[in-house]
């Protein structure tokens, strides 16, 4: 019966989470506030440990605001996946988006990927500091982290940054 109950309790919260998601993902498209900008798409970044990255998809999200006295941040994830080819694994990326789209805080993503040693990398736009933080609690977080190769996750907050500026900084053209 526990066991049934926790099960219970657990897709309980899922719903209402998938739901509260969900009504603002939807919001957020009907108002066109998604957008997949072409710029910087198919750039090379050069990162500060000199890999050397680059982009295949951007998405941001216009309607959700930058609280008022607060600061935006970025958050870079870097992994490989353990499992499927480069090709399947950059097709399958984009399913998380709708989650992403109505997170709180959620301002942009840019997923980028170093062919030469198979890692992807995410560089996202947070509204704050905190929104960033909170990320690694995430279901989508979680989820990409059981997809890739075990020891293999790594990911850095830089706080007050500005991802277009900080892209612009380390873009190759």
């Amino acid at each position: 019966m526990k066991t049934s109950n926790m099960i219970f309790s657990i897709v309980i919260v899922l719903l209402i989470t998938v739901l509260m998601i969900g009504r603002s993902t939807i919001g957020n498209l009907l108002r066109g506030n998604v957008h997949f900008p072409e710029k910087y798409v198919n750039d090379v970044l050069t990162m500060e440990d000199g890999q050397r990255f680059t982009v295949f998809r951007r998405l941001t999200v216009g309607g959700n605001k930058v609280g008022q006295g607060t600061t935006t941040s970025i958050f870079k994830v870097r992994f490989r996946f353990k499992n499927l080819s480069i090709g399947t694994n950059k097709r399958l990326s984009i399913m998380p988006a709708p989650f992403l789209m109505g997170m709180e805080g959620f301002l942009e993503k840019d997923w980028t990927i170093n062919e030469a040693t198979k890692e992807f990398q995410g560089i996202y736009q947070w509204s704050s500091t905190e929104a960033a933080e909170n990320y690694p609690d995430s279901f989508i977080f979680k989820l990409m982290t059981k997809r890739a190769a075990p020891g293999t996750v790594t990911y850095e907050i830089m706080p007050n940054k500005d991802l277009s500026a900080y892209l612009s900084a380390i873009s190759n053209k």
